[in-house]
């Protein structure tokens, strides 16, 4: 079962990912790219209407898709406003690695979870960590799942 938290981090990846690549996007185009990314159909739609299509059926009321809007914007803002922060957290939690040689995708992933994990302590930490290995199959294979899970857990048992 796909969930409104779920939708927004897989689109914060996206639009990260999207920003790491295309260095002239702000971030509110990147949204919008990763938002339009899973449309059938490319029209003139507001970001508003695309995340009502992303979103599970029974979850795209406005509200939800307001607040999921915003949990998205305040997702990418965070992870770019505070990525030194948070590329030092998670080279403390390396063995035997580099943050340099870490593939894009799972650099991205662990930088995404590790935002929540430290500035959202609100969210519930076994969620995120479940959400980014998740992502991790998703995106990459379950070896990269294993590693994001390590360093994750890493993180939480040593805040």
């Amino acid at each position: 079962m796909t969930t409104v938290r779920r939708v927004i981090r897989e689109k914060a990846f996206q639009s990260l990912f999207q920003l790491t690549t295309h260095e002239r996007l702000t971030t509110d185009e990147a949204i919008k790219l990763a938002l339009e990314s899973t449309l059938s159909h490319k029209d003139s739609r507001s970001v508003e209407e695309a995340m009502a299509e992303v979103l599970p059926e029974n979850k795209n009321t406005r509200k939800i898709v307001t607040d999921a809007l915003n949990y998205l914007k305040i997702l990418v803002s965070g992870v770019l406003q505070h990525h030194e922060e948070i590329d030092q957290t998670i080279s403390k939690h390396l063995k035997n690695w580099n943050i340099n040689r870490l593939e894009r995708t799972n650099l991205l992933l662990l930088r995404l979870a590790a935002y929540e994990l430290l500035y959202q302590p609100e969210v519930d930490k076994r969620i995120v960590m479940n959400e980014a290995i998740e992502l991790a199959k998703t995106f990459n294979d379950d070896k990269s799942s294993k590693f994001i899970n390590g360093v994750l857990q890493s993180i939480i048992d040593n805040k």
